[in-house]
């Protein structure tokens, strides 16, 4: 203990003497650890960490629907209610809705947009939460014939919306137009078992008022799944034991209904805030920690070529030690509890680095259309870790070095400076900056190609005219209507929104162009035509009202626009895209043309009375997807969107909420942007890539700039006394400068044919996500090659200015 503490003092006043050497080890540390530490500390709060307000979260399981044996999906209810029933090895199961489901809530005549979920009573009682005022739900509010329909508040929207009154409790709240009682409050932070945050929940027999669009029927159907199911295990039950109860539930019910079950069966696994997607996202944040550790990995290369350095330039020290008598282990504990101060440093200063990190990465993650709650912070779990990261990066990077370090010729040693370093000792100096090099340019090259992908995407000409457009996109169940009261509605707001002074055109759609989303329409079928493959054709389609090509400038190429005679009592009409009439009727001419389409399980004819060009608009890049448009008054859709062309860049959406306002109050926005935002939307892993691979990209160049500079001012250092003798012979300063350039550029070339190399090989797998762009795209390899001979060339310029700068006298007198 006493040497210990020793070799500790000993460490801090070395490191007190080398405040640049210090301060720049610590900062490359504390970027490479904290960059671990933060993606750690979110995989932690995705898959560690149990959500607030529930009582024993280790029993908890959810319960998806196998197919096959494969999957894990959405459960129907009457399959619910059976397992309920026939379980014993667990204490109960709950079933909630898959996500939460948009409301409409009145507050002083205005409608506000919130969002619900839908969940069995049972459901606090099972995950063991508390109400913090009032009581929960109980099985009686789920019972038919209950006399009211009744809600719980979630803790923040009860503090938001009611300033945190309790008494709210006991009175009627509007969802929907309907009447609920408020029953209780929820305790702070709870939000159920998933990181999607409902402002309320509601029973399942509420079904009818708090979600119109979700009919009785799907109540009765085995065939509709759409609730996760969770339980509580029994005292003394495993998860094998509770998974082989299901499975034989599941066969029971498949042999009872064979129609609805056929191949389905129910399995279990912990408690997790993606059921179903915990691999996912484990595969997911596996990713991102390769890319940071690589990260760590070139902060760890460039301390340990530094330290190198350092212990080739203390070999007279070492061998002096030596001589009277200290041992190599000695000696190598020394040097190592020196790099463990350095690191341990580094990962105090990761640490408190993680927070804003984290908060940072955040702030390049779009909105998302449902409400998600994450809690972040520094537990035990990411403390540990990040003191476990240093430990082991400390004695990874310091073992060489101090080997290297401890092993001295004491003869020649104290014969000199102990300035000279070995043969050995300069190639693994070497190879360590090579290797930096490497990595830096990888990163590098993968920022860059995901920067010039986004530079083509905004190249590429979708083939409508996105500019000038608002979207007001709305649900109109939210306010009652259905597909008999609808369409009135949408065409007077229509009509009213464009005779706003500002408005050119309005129209109304179903699918927005270019949002990440698709409306798949299989089952078609034409007379006298056969697919290549199958017995039907297939493709993506959209609902829209009359206008909808007009004002997104696309080009209506044969044939007419819907009209107000396409009624829902009127036969079927259809207009298709140049590339769906040439596939299926290629050299003729569609209009007229008849077809075959399944909705509701029925097959409906539809007329081609109208073919456009084809747009871009599932994707910037690859083949145009055949596309089929059908009008809104034919096929009734709730969620749809405005799009309002505007006669100049203001934008209309004030004015729409105050016609919307008039029009109906209880009819909220759900949301209201520009178009150029929602195309923008399909942009968004790249753009996320570009942010993370351009950042740390740009950290590794900035380690790697330190690490040619740390290992050339060394270089310089060792070569005092021959740079005075160059000098003293008649050399000039270029000549010197160019000297030790050339050093610097020898290793940064080798390094940078290496990573080149990798760097090709890896582009391939990214060409998914380029939009079209090459992964061996020659003007990022180039770019990124000039870059790094601009940073070798400063880095090495400097230690060789100083070198030029020597007296000669004095250098030949360094020994």
């Amino acid at each position: 203990m006493q040497t210990t503490l020793q070799d500790v003092r000993y460490a801090l006043r070395l490191l007190r003497r080398a405040p640049v050497f210090t301060l720049t080890a610590v900062l490359s540390l504390a970027i490479g650890i904290g960059a671990n530490t933060t993606i750690f500390s979110i995989a932690t709060a995705l898959l560690l960490r149990p959500l607030p307000g529930l009582a024993d979260p280790a029993r908890l399981v959810d319960i998806g629907r196998t197919q096959n044996g494969r999957g894990f999906d959405t459960v129907s209810y009457p399959n619910f209610r059976d397992l309920k029933e026939r379980t014993k090895t667990l204490a109960d199961v709950y079933a909630a809705r898959v996500e939460p489901q948009p409301m409409s809530f009145s507050a002083g005549g205005d409608a506000e947009r919130i969002y619900g979920n839908i969940v069995s009573a049972n459901y606090f009682s099972v995950l063991g939460a508390r109400a913090q005022y009032g009581r929960l739900l109980q099985p009686s509010d789920d019972a038919s014939g209950s006399a009211h329909d009744v809600v719980v508040l979630h803790h923040d929207f009860w503090t938001k919306t009611f300033r945190a009154d309790p008494a709210i409790v006991g009175q009627s709240i509007s969802l929907n137009g309907h009447p609920f009682l408020v029953v209780g409050v929820a305790t702070p932070g709870f939000q159920g078992t998933t990181l999607l945050k409902p402002d309320v929940w509601t029973p399942i027999s509420a079904l009818a008022e708090a979600s119109p669009r979700i009919s009785t029927e799907i109540m009765t159907q085995r065939s509709s799944v759409w609730l996760m199911v969770g339980g509580r295990l029994n005292p003394g039950v495993t998860l094998t034991q509770a998974r082989a109860e299901l499975q034989s539930i599941g066969a029971n019910l498949e042999r009872e209904y064979p129609r609805d079950n056929e191949g389905k069966n129910f399995t279990a696994m912990a408690s997790a805030v993606a059921p179903g997607q915990t691999s996912t996202v484990a595969a997911f944040l596996g990713l991102l920690m390769g890319v940071v550790g690589l990260v760590l990995l070139i902060a760890c290369v460039n301390v340990a070529g530094i330290l190198l350095a350092r212990a080739a330039g203390r070999r007279r020290e070492i061998a002096v030690r030596l001589a009277i008598g200290a041992n190599r282990g000695r000696l190598i504990r020394q040097l190592l509890t020196e790099t463990v101060i350095l690191f341990a440093a580094g990962g105090l200063a990761g640490v408190i680095l993680t927070r804003w990190l984290t908060a940072l990465l955040f702030t390049v993650l779009p909105s998302l259309p449902v409400p998600v709650s994450i809690q972040f912070g520094s537990d035990w779990r990411v403390v540990g870790f990040a003191t476990l990261l240093s430990l082991v990066t400390a004695l990874l990077s310091g073992l060489a070095p101090a080997l290297q370090g401890s092993r001295a010729d004491l003869v020649t040693a104290l014969k000199t400076s102990g300035r000279e370093s070995t043969a050995s000792t300069l190639r693994l100096r070497n190879a360590f900056l090579v290797g930096q090099v490497t990595m830096s340019l990888m990163l590098v090259v993968v920022g860059g190609l995901f920067l010039r992908a986004l530079e083509h995407a905004a190249a590429i000409q979708p083939g409508f005219d996105e500019r000038r457009v608002d979207v007001v996109q709305l649900d109109l169940t939210l306010a009652g209507y259905n597909d008999q009261t609808a369409h009135p509605f949408v065409r007077e707001l229509i009509e009213r929104i464009r005779a706003l002074p500002s408005v050119e055109n309005a129209t109304l759609t179903v699918d927005l162009p270019l949002d990440g989303g698709r409306m798949g329409l299989g089952g078609i079928k034409v007379p006298g035509k056969k697919p290549s493959r199958g017995d039907e054709f297939s493709a993506d389609w959209n609902i829209v009202e009359p206008g909808q090509f007009e004002t997104l400038k696309l080009p209506l190429l044969r044939g007419r626009d819907f009209t107000d005679q396409d009624t829902a009592h009127a036969p079927w009409v259809a207009i298709v895209n140049e590339a769906l009439a040439e596939q299926i009727w290629p050299g003729e001419d569609p209009i007229g043309k008849q077809m075959t389409v399944q909705d509701d399980n029925r097959p409906h004819p539809v007329t081609i009375v109208g073919e456009t060009a084809s747009p871009r608009l599932i994707s910037l890049t690859g083949p145009v997807a055949p596309y089929i448009y059908m009008p809104y008054a034919q096929r009734f859709i709730p969620r749809a969107a405005l799009l309002i062309r505007t006669r100049d860049d203001r934008s209309s959406i004030p004015d729409v909420r105050t016609l919307l306002r008039s029009m109906n109050p209880n009819l909220p926005i759900t949301q209201a942007m520009r178009l150029t935002d929602v195309t923008a939307f399909g942009l968004i892993p790249q753009r996320i890539a570009a942010a993370v691979a351009g950042t740390l990209g740009i950290v590794g160049l900035l380690l790697c700039a330190v690490g040619i500079y740390g290992v050339t001012s060394y270089a310089v250092a060792q070569r005092t006394r021959e740079i005075g003798i160059r000098m003293a012979l008649g050399a000039n300063q270029r000549n010197v400068v160019r000297l030790v350039i050339r050093q610097g550029f020898a290793l940064t070339a080798i390094g940078a044919a290496l990573g080149l190399a990798i760097a090709g090989v890896g582009a391939k797998f990214l060409e998914s996500l380029l939009f079209g762009l090459r992964g061996q795209d020659p003007i990022t390899f180039v770019s990124a090659c000039v870059l790094f001979a601009l940073i070798t060339l400063v880095a090495s310029y400097i230690p060789a200015r100083r070198a030029t700068r020597l007296d000669p006298m004095i250098a030949l007198r360094t020994e």
